[in-house]
């Protein structure tokens, strides 16, 4: 039970990566190309096409991602993770192979230009892209959902992948909506769109600062061991420390489930957030708390 817990606390209990070194990589051909990427019309995502060049095991491909709306200002900039990860099952990444997938738009975009970042291995090296490796543009569409601010529950749109709000994270309302947010989006499957309500580093519970690409793997375990997942979000308290930083609390009732394996979990968690603006957005910089099991 203490195992379970711990894995409860920290999304999947996973154990501390090892150090990453940097992987040697040909200079004329890299592990993997982005040959597209673009918003199809009508969609509010963005698709992308990956070409694998290397049998060396990977274990995942981050891409940078830039999102704007239609007066071309920027939304969000943030890393996209993939990994061949369907329905919550890792699939094998093989050399010789394009493989398709998107990722949501976040509110108000419309279109969105894609770059390789780097390339994970499964020994934990990584190799970095040339940083003369320019962005991939896509043209703007009208037809994307559009929001301003943060919905209430019954109308946020499943498509969101990073909430914005207009409201100050100050205010204690903007903040609640926040959070029940990520945790609705904490009972689907989509990695990309949880590590979007996240900073490029995060204070993450008891192993310090850690980047995305450790919590989503932390997300991509805790999905595996429990399918199903249900949270229930009360008690949501904010602290403003200055006009774009802000500490938070909240209790979070919890349902863990995967019937495979005849697991079960059901309790209460206690969680603290450290909260920052970046371009109105709010992103979690420290995340923590404490699992009491019923």
């Amino acid at each position: 039970m203490k195992s379970v817990a711990r894995l409860i606390q920290l999304f999947a209990g996973a154990a501390m990566l090892l150090p990453l070194a940097t992987a040697a990589a040909s200079p004329d051909e890299p592990p993997v190309e982005l040959l597209s990427s673009g918003v199809p019309p009508g969609k509010a995502s963005v698709s992308y096409e990956i070409k694998v060049n290397t049998d060396k095991p990977i274990n995942e491909v981050h891409l940078n991602l830039k999102e704007t709306d239609a007066r071309g200002e920027v939304l969000v900039e943030t890393t996209v993770v993939w990994a061949n990860i369907v329905h919550s099952t890792r699939q094998p990444i093989e050399k010789g192979k394009i493989y398709e997938d998107d990722t949501a738009l976040s509110p108000g975009a419309v279109a969105a230009e894609c770059s390789l970042k780097e390339v994970v291995y499964k020994d934990f090296t990584r190799w970095s892209a040339p940083t003369s490796s320019g962005m991939r543009p896509s043209p703007p569409q009208t037809s994307a959902t559009t929001s301003p601010s943060l919905p209430p529950a019954s109308a946020r749109p499943e498509t969101s992948r990073e909430t914005k709000t207009s409201k100050a994270v100050s205010e204690n309302e903007g903040a609640e909506g926040f959070i029940k947010s990520l945790y609705r989006d904490m009972e689907q499957d989509d990695v990309a769109k949880v590590l979007g309500y996240f900073d490029e580093t995060v204070d993450y519970y008891a192993y310090g600062r850690k980047d995305k690409a450790f919590i989503g793997e932390q997300l991509r375990q805790y999905f595996a061991t429990f399918p199903v997942r249900s949270f229930s979000v009360s008690d949501v308290s904010l602290q403003p420390s200055s006009r774009n930083r802000a500490a938070a609390t909240c209790e979070v009732r919890y349902s863990l489930q995967n019937s495979a394996q005849g697991a079960t979990s059901a309790g209460r968690s206690h969680v603290e957030f450290e909260l920052v603006k970046r371009n109105g957005i709010p992103k979690i910089t420290r995340f923590a708390g404490t699992s009491t099991p019923d």
